[in-house]
Formats: structure tokens, C-alpha cells, sequence
């Protein structure tokens, strides 16, 4: 295990890696939700841990296009949430279970617009994996530093048309990449155990999408 202070902040926040309480609350009230699992893998790179991202392809059902941590679906035979996270991880990057240690859980994120619940699990690699990103699935592997996520350059916010109408939506900012919505909001959730200080006053948190303009 790392000795970096901010790690082992991190580790003593999370939940054990059970399974959340049953039954999960989804985002529409009228539909079961689709549950799901994702993996924040971290690990070490020159001392400074990271964290692994994927740009989906552009064709895929769900999701196509944006960034996305890795995971996915739970099938029946994956036995539990964490099952899912780790079949999905090794499928979709080829990182074995074998290859670091599940410290913990995070918060459920609920998915409006595909009503999916997903289950966020936290891991550590001792030492950078020997990616293998399956084509079909991943388009780019993005390895971001874990400061990012408490570096106020990294938070941006602008107007987007998302289905049609104008939102205020808040994400990171890595390079040309912007990440946003679930994804975002599983990340914030590190953000505020590792962060020292409040966000500025009517700032949105990374993730989260308003209407605009907002009294509308």
C-alpha cells in the first residue's frame, strides 16, 4: 500500500467493498434501475498516483464517445457489484483482479437519461498496469494524476444543447478532454475527501448539469 498521505486519506473514507444496501434508488420512479459498476483504479507513475479513464467509442449503444471510468453492467453470473467492476475492468483494459487491492466503495451515482445505478468501487496497483484496451470498447486510455481532481484549473463550466435544451453543466478538464457527467460525479466524490478547502460560493461541483438560465 501507498504511504501517500492523500491515499490513505482516501482509504479510511471509503465503504467497505460490499454491496450497497438493497434496493438501490434509480433516477426514474417508474422503471427498476439497471444496475452497474465502475472501477477507480489507482496506482503510482514517478511517485505521483494516478488513475485510469476511457474515451468510448463513438459507435457504442450507451455513453458513445465520452469518458467513462471502466465498468459497466452487472450480469447475473458476475455474483455482486464488485464482480461486475472487475470482469468489466479486465475486459475492457486487461487488468486482472490479481493486480491490486479493492479498498473500498463510494456512493451510488444514479444515470437519468439510461437509468442506470452504478456502484463505484476504489483500488490500488502498486505499480502501473501493462494496459491492453479492448478496441471495441475503449478508444483511448487516459491516465490522469489524482491532484487533478483538487486543482481548480481542472473544474470548468459551460452552456451545452444536451437533448435540445440549454444547460449549465460543470465537469474536469484534462487536456481536450472533458469529463463530465456520472463519471464526474463519481470523481467528485474523491475530490471532497482530498480537498482542504470549500468550493467558491455558486460554483457547481463536476457533474452536475442545471437548466439555463436556472430560474427557468
Amino acid at each position: 500500500m501507498s504511504a501517500d498521505p492523500q491515499l490513505a486519506r482516501l482509504r479510511r473514507a471509503l465503504a467497505p467493498p460490499s454491496d450497497p444496501p438493497t434496493p438501490l434508488a434509480g433516477p426514474r420512479p417508474e422503471a427498476p434501475p439497471r444496475p452497474a459498476a465502475v472501477l477507480v483504479l489507482l496506482y503510482p507513475v514517478d511517485g505521483q498516483p494516478r488513475f485510469v479513464l476511457e474515451r468510448r467509442p463513438v459507435d457504442l449503444p450507451d455513453h458513445a464517445g465520452q469518458i467513462s471510468l471502466p465498468g459497466g453492467g452487472v450480469r447475473a453470473d458476475d455474483g455482486s457489484f464488485l464482480g461486475a467492476a472487475q470482469r468489466e475492468t479486465y475486459e475492457e483494459l486487461g487488468v486482472a483482479p490479481d493486480e491490486y487491492v479493492v479498498w473500498g466503495r463510494l456512493e451510488p451515482v444514479a444515470i437519468q437519461v439510461s437509468n442506470f445505478v452504478v456502484v463505484p468501487f476504489v483500488a490500488y496497483a502498486p505499480r502501473r498496469p501493462a494496459f491492453q484496451p479492448d478496441p471495441r470498447e475503449v478508444a483511448e486510455v487516459l491516465e490522469i494524476p489524482l491532484a487533478a481532481l483538487v486543482d481548480p484549473r481542472a473544474r470548468a463550466e459551460e452552456i451545452w444543447q444536451v437533448r435540445g435544451s440549454a444547460r449549465r453543466v460543470a465537469f474536469y478538464r484534462h487536456g481536450e478532454h472533458k469529463i463530465w457527467g456520472a463519471t464526474a460525479r463519481v470523481l467528485v466524490q474523491i475530490s471532497r475527501v482530498l480537498r482542504d478547502l470549500p468550493d467558491p460560493e455558486g460554483a457547481l461541483d463536476p457533474g452536475e448539469v442545471l437548466p439555463w438560465p436556472q430560474d427557468s
